[in-house]
């Protein structure tokens, strides 16, 4: 064995040497993969190896319409047999609902580029013949996605990976990885030591194992998965053509032709647990089965009986009873985990037959480049924090393997492992009837519900909208207040503080204290990787603001950026402020009887800061800024005195009309003055032009990080332009990954959108041709299959001069 490499991966199942095999292709050959048995000898080797096309998320679709693309032509580029069954496949709806989710799933099929299309029930048997259609409202039809032999696909891109020059080892088992002093890491196996410069934790059912060596907290649970093949069926034999793939959310179950007969996976929505207890499995756990649970399943099969009575007339073949792995929601884990740089997990992919090619493609895209050509946001590691320990990933992977086949609906989300983290607000708001999202652990209000009856879901418009429509006016008439402690926060301090951050940042720092600022990171390519407030506390002290879903990801990206003989700190203080936003013409009315600070225009300007005391609680900070577009300030409170400010300023605003308002209508308020978001409007594969906000670069300083490639991008011109548009109003609005048309063909999509209700449009947000950003420009956007009317409107629709912020 070697002992350097430029990359390491740990373990040898279809990730891992999905991954192997593209970083290869990239170029990057000086690399190897090290598994502690055979290749596909976890829990590849025994999966049903379905590779759908279906789903609801863009970036996971283009995922798994790669591996689609890729298995079929595995063969001729390796020279390696791939059993590939292109038989397509029919995911069922039976409820008004579903069937909006295959509306919705239809427009990201066309971005997305695969054959596919709803039919109706009297349709489906022209396809499957054998299928009961009893509550079938719609069926979404794929053409060229089907199922693979998982060794085969595994194998051959073994094969590849060895063709350009990367080396496996098998039956070597890895024992330790440790990170040394030249940032490099070493990894300890059975056969000796082997130092990289990057290390990829790939080790599927063993990962979080693995990744306790160097306190990386890992969160996958192994889940007990069965699934029943039959004996040949005559007429399954006779059959000319193979039958499409089934996901029955009747039966809650696959069902698919295999080897002439039926096979039938089902994902219980009761009862289904992990292996082992929740352990890992000993070492030399190794193309095992686990015993099977036959009985506590029936109540499934009998329905897919129901559903496909062939399953039925014939004798049970095998009954394929194995672990699986699964992360909280469902997504597996690929980029870089949170603390030192260069170590990257790969795992945690419970449909990972499917998405081993384009997993593998993507990471290694963002490994040798600096960035993959899809978001990776959805399936990076630091998305979970350390709220997500061992008891919360069982109890909510459970929760969404019992939920596999259930549509959820836009802000929908599991009802287990909540209450990880919430503000001191969080019992006094919801006895105002706030109804809660989770977002990176914490509990965060969406609306206030009068009524008691809590939210409807829907991807139409439900009974939140009146409700959201009375919080949103409220903060454009009179005045709101809104509980946001879920900001990530920052502080940045030392000598080199204003240096440092001028260095990395596009935009200015704060030359003057008390100075506010948006800024961007970029990375080297001048792509956009995150979106921070930065506030000048003093010559050595910044005050940072972030998303909350961003808190682990942007401090890394502040860690790994400082120099190691810069004379800076930088401090995870999230959990040490709360944050009220106070919005709205009175919101001065209501804040400046409880502080003796001057609030007016000429002492308190607009995007800047002091410290105050406000309620009697001193060292406040307050932040004439906020996301809405009002008059207002953002109170940062020491957090335990935020209960007494959050108090004294509802008494204050009584008078004024305050309300409480929420994300839903935060949004609506945000759409309104066309504010960007990060993680919609902003990703790491759009840069600053593209984005429409090169009034944030500043090109006029000596250098910062992506300076270079943001000066050849301009000169480039951009590939596709964010316009703003006001959408023909109906029952729903856009909710990001619509398909734009014009003159008949696609030209764009959409990122986000809202309704306005302060100007009563439907607005939304769109990355088109450049040729195509005139203002009055019309489109077609594709809603639920129904294409309706857009055209681009001037920014912002609401006080377009900023006069209410600056009022």
């Amino acid at each position: 064995m070697k002992s350097h490499a430029r990359v390491v991966v740990v373990g040898g199942g279809v990730m891992g040497v999905g991954l192997l095999y593209h970083l290869a292709l990239e170029g990057w050959t000086d690399v190897v993969l090290i598994e502690k048995g055979e290749l596909t000898s976890g829990s590849t080797w025994h999966a049903a190896g379905q590779c759908p096309h279906f789903n609801g998320s863009l970036n996971m679709t283009k995922v798994h319409v790669y591996g689609t693309e890729l298995y079929p032509k595995l063969e001729k580029l390796t020279g390696q047999a791939v059993s590939w069954h292109g038989c397509g496949g029919l995911r069922l709806a039976t409820t008004d609902e579903e069937v909006n989710w295959l509306k919705y799933v239809y427009g990201i099929s066309k971005l997305a580029g695969y054959e596919g299309e709803i039919i109706g029930p009297s349709e489906i048997k022209q396809y499957h013949p054998y299928l009961e259609t009893f509550g079938i409202k719609a069926a979404f039809r794929t053409v060229t996605d089907g199922h693979v032999a998982p060794a085969d696909i595994t194998n051959a891109m073994a094969t590849g990976a060895r063709q350009l020059g990367a080396e496996i080892y098998r039956r070597n088992r890895v024992m330790d990885i440790k990170l040394l002093p030249n940032g490099e890491w070493r990894v300890f196996t059975e056969q000796g030591t082997i130092d990289c410069e990057h290390v990829v934790n790939s080790a599927g059912s063993y990962c979080d194992v693995v990744g306790s060596w160097t306190g990386h907290n890992v969160p996958i649970a192994n889940m007990l998965h069965q699934y029943i093949i039959t004996e040949p069926l005559q007429e399954l034999i006779d059959l000319k053509q193979e039958l499409p793939v089934v996901r029955d959310p009747y039966s809650h179950a696959y069902l698919r032709e295999e080897t002439n007969g039926v096979l039938i996976g089902p994902y219980e929505t009761a009862t289904a647990h992990t292996c082992w207890d929740g352990k890992p499995p000993r070492w030399d756990y190794e193309s095992e089965l686990e015993p099977n649970e036959l009985e506590r399943i029936m109540p499934w099969l009998e329905k897919a009986t129901e559903r496909l009575p062939l399953f039925g007339k014939a004798g049970i073949k095998s009954i394929i009873s194995g672990a699986i792995t699964h992360t909280p929601d469902g997504v597996y884990l690929s980029g870089p985990a949170h603390g030192p740089k260069n170590y990257w997990m790969h795992c945690g992919a419970s449909i990972g037959i499917c998405q081993g090619g384009g997993a593998g493609k993507y990471l290694a895209q963002w490994m040798v480049h600096g960035q993959a050509e899809i978001n990776m946001r959805e399936f990076d590691p630091r998305r979970f924090g350390n709220w997500a320990t061992k008891d919360y990933t069982a109890e909510v992977s459970v929760a969404d393997y019992h939920h596999m086949y259930y549509c959820y609906k836009p802000a929908e989300q599991h009802p287990v492992g909540r209450e990880l983290r919430v503000s001191p607000l969080y019992q006094r708001l919801r006895n105002e009837g706030a109804q809660f999202q989770q977002i990176f652990g914490w509990e965060r209000a969406r609306w206030f519900d009068k009524s008691g009856k809590g939210e409807a879901y829907s991807f139409k418009r439900s009974n939140w909208w009146d409700a959201v429509k009375a919080e949103a006016l409220a903060v454009r008439e009179r005045v709101g207040l809104m509980d946001l402690s879920t900001f990530a926060k920052f502080e940045v301090k030392g000598p080199d503080a204003f240096t440092f951050l001028d260095r990395i940042f596009a935009n200015k720092v704060p030359a003057k204290d008390g100075g506010i600022v948006l800024a961007h990171l970029l990375n080297e390519n001048g792509f956009i990787e995150s979106e921070i407030t930065i506030t000048r506390l003093a010559a050595d002290h910044f005050y940072l603001l972030s998303a909350a879903a961003a808190q682990d990801y942007d401090i890394d990206q502040l860690s790994w950026r400082r120099k190691a003989d810069e004379k800076v700190t930088i401090t995870d203080v999230t959990d040490d402020w709360g944050v009220l936003v106070l919005a709205g013409p009175r919101a001065r009315d209501t804040l400046q009887p409880l502080t003796s600070s001057s609030l007016d225009n000429a002492n308190f300007r607009w995007l800047t800061a002091q410290g105050a005391e406000v309620a009697g609680v001193k060292n406040i900070r307050l932040l004439r800024v906020n996301y809405v577009g009002e008059l207002g300030w953002e109170a940062h409170v020491p957090m335990k005195h935020l209960p007494h400010v959050f108090e004294a300023l509802m008494k204050s605003g009584a008078a004024h009309g305050i309300q409480l308002f929420g994300t839903y209508a935060m949004n609506s308020l945000r759409m309104e003055k066309a504010y960007r978001g990060w993680g919609s409007e902003l990703t790491a594969e759009i840069d600053m032009f593209e984005a429409s906000m090169g009034r944030f670069i500043n090109l006029d300083k000596q250098d910062f990080t992506g300076k270079a490639a943001s000066l050849r991008l301009k000169q480039r011109g951009p590939r596709m332009q964010l316009v703003y548009m006001e959408v023909d109003n109906t029952d729903s609005d856009c909710m990001g990954n619509e398909p734009v048309y014009h003159g008949g063909k696609i030209v764009g999509l959409t990122t986000s959108g809202g309704f306005g209700h302060a100007v009563g449009k439907s607005l939304a947000f769109a990355y088109v041709e450049p040729s195509l950003t005139a203002t009055g420009t019309e489109f077609d956007i594709m809603v639920f299959t129904q294409l309706r009317k857009a055209r681009i409107i001037p920014e912002s629709i609401w006080d377009p001069a900023n006069a209410r912020l600056k009022a």
